[in-house]
């Protein structure tokens, strides 16, 4: 026993490294040389699950089940491959198996409350990583997700003492530093918010570039220096806190600006620096990733650096697309964005459905300015030709094209998307459509916005999910404009 003992162990060994064809073969080999060593297949199904190979995890969960019906695990992985494949009723139905055989299982408690989660219903899943948490308060996992669930019903105040806990037991885990920082940026605490969210290369999903050149960390370190500044995250980003590439310049730095090539003929020409879309081969004193520049510069809520020069479009672009978009003369010409990436892992908390907008036809002419629609959107479309949908127009291709789009309408109306922040950028009418919750850049209700843009107006959701309260807002002020 000692000896098999010692052969899972050296596969546990190779899978903490990450070296799953070796860690693969050893439990292979185990169970067929043992084949009611459970530990082989649960260790071996976890492989199988890290490398997305779900059929080969599931052949082995229901053997695992099959070996003894009494016991949960097999059912357990099974509700865990479910979840992964994005089957979440099915997923809920084994762990509701597994619990059923062992209500003391915290683990299966702990997931049923994550699969509630991304099923929508927040409140039993609260319930559910409480109930886990009674059992084993040792589990930072369920005090993290515990923290992300408060965090998307808008209580700050709980998810933060939940990611406290997650600290206590563990004050490594940059996942929870990452949600402090969030909340404290959302709450206006730049000075510890923008500091502590420098935590975010540590979590999955942040990749740190050039990390070859030193970093630049003080501002007195870039008078004088070639600073390479380079874009991160998305495309929004990069556009609202390109202000402080205007503030590098201003105090002697030569930077320069490394950007997404979506962005890159827009911003080449507002910008006294190089803008380049690939400064690899290029020599640098120092480098900086753009969103750690509020941090540099100490950026607090009440020194907020303006835009000193609105972004304009390519005079050419305008009148390309001014004849183009048949403007109407009568109506206000609303460009709308009212859904992002579907990637995203937010998109549905944020996008607005098409229907919304359908009684604005009577006085705007509607155009949608974005590359995407779900299939309910692309369903209304079809019954209302009258609204202009610009993602199928091939001369469409970069930035250069929306900033032309953007001036030629009288107002943008737009969820937090990138639209949002060049049309505010450009210093066009702009209106802000915000989900509860909504991103930390823009605080949160009952706290005055962070002043990122001064001709941007914010209408919020009074409740979460619900826009009716937007829509009447919007209409009031668009009905305004219109007169």
């Amino acid at each position: 026993m000692d000896r098999i003992n010692d052969i899972l162990k050296k596969g546990i060994d190779e899978f903490s490294r990450s070296n799953y064809t070796i860690a693969e073969k050893i439990f292979l080999n185990l169970i067929r040389s043992n084949p009611l060593f459970f530990p082989a297949y649960t260790n071996l199904i976890q492989v199988f699950i890290s490398q997305n190979k779900f059929d080969e995890a599931m052949k082995f969960a229901k053997k695992l089940f099959n070996l003894d019906k009494n016991n949960e695990k097999g059912l357990f992985f099974i509700g865990i491959i479910k979840f992964k494949s994005k089957q979440y009723d099915e997923s809920l139905a084994y762990f509701k198996k597994a619990l059923s055989i062992n209500s003391k299982n915290y683990a299966v408690l702990m997931n049923i409350g994550i699969t509630y989660f991304r099923l929508g219903d927040n409140l039993k899943a609260i319930q559910s990583i409480k109930e886990s948490i009674a059992i084993n308060n040792k589990n930072e996992m369920a005090y993290y997700n515990l923290g992300v669930i408060y965090e998307d019903e808008d209580d700050l105040d709980m998810a933060l003492d939940a990611y406290k806990n997650v600290l206590f037991l563990n004050p490594k885990n940059y996942d929870a530093l990452h949600g402090i920082a969030q909340i404290q940026l959302t709450n206006l605490d730049y000075k510890k918010g923008f500091k502590n969210y420098e935590i975010r290369w540590y979590v999955k999903g942040f990749e740190y570039r050039h990390g070859s050149i030193k970093s630049l960390s003080s501002i007195d370190d870039a008078i004088g220096k070639k600073i390479l500044v380079w874009s991160e995250q998305g495309f929004g980003d990069t556009i609202q806190f390109s202000r402080y590439v205007n503030k590098l310049i201003n105090i002697g730095a030569i930077v320069t600006f490394e950007v997404q090539s979506p962005l890159l003929p827009f911003l080449k020409r507002q910008f006294d620096c190089d803008v380049t879309g690939d400064a690899s081969k290029n020599s640098f004193d120092f480098q900086c990733p753009i969103m750690s520049l509020p941090y540099i510069f100490q950026t607090d809520n009440k020194n907020i650096p303006q835009i000193e020069k609105y972004f304009d479009c390519d005079s050419e672009k305008y009148n390309f697309w001014k004849r183009r978009l048949l403007l109407s003369k009568d109506k206000v010409n609303l460009g709308i964005s009212i859904s992002g990436n579907k990637k995203h892992n937010k998109d549905k908390r944020r996008k607005i459905n098409l229907k919304y907008f359908l009684d604005f036809m009577n006085y705007c002419n509607i155009y949608i300015i974005q590359k995407d629609l779900y299939e309910n959107d692309k369903e209304v479309l079809k019954k209302n030709t009258d609204i202009k949908y610009l993602g199928n127009d091939k001369d469409w291709i970069d930035f250069e094209d929306t900033s032309a789009i953007v001036k030629n309408m009288d107002v943008i109306v737009s969820i937090d998307t990138s639209l949002i922040h060049l049309s505010a950028s450009m210093n066009q009418n702009s209106l802000l459509l915000l989900s509860k919750p909504s991103d930390w850049r823009w605080s949160k209700e009952g706290l005055k916005p962070a002043n990122w843009y001064n001709n941007l107006k914010i209408i919020r959701q009074k409740n979460k999910g619900s826009w009716e309260s937007v829509i009447n807002e919007l209409s009031s002020e668009i009905k305004e404009i219109s007169t």
